[in-house]
């Protein structure tokens, strides 16, 4: 992997955790749980959504063997 795709990584990480705060605090989440399974659910999605649609789009514009 080179510097990019780490530097991906990292914007997509912190955007993940920023989107996934902001849904427990729109939806005004108090208890622990429900604090962590947010932030599980919608983090992931997050993180690997973007990352697996990046991953893919460079798989296409490489030529095949």
């Amino acid at each position: 992997m080179n510097i990019k795709r780490f530097v991906q990584l990292f914007c997509f990480y912190v955007l993940s955790v920023v989107v996934s705060y902001r849904c427990i605090i729109w939806l005004n989440i108090t208890s622990f749980w429900g604090t962590i399974l947010i932030l599980s659910v919608i983090g992931y999605i997050v993180l690997t959504l973007p990352l697996t649609l990046l991953t893919l789009k460079k798989s296409k514009k490489k030529p095949a063997k």
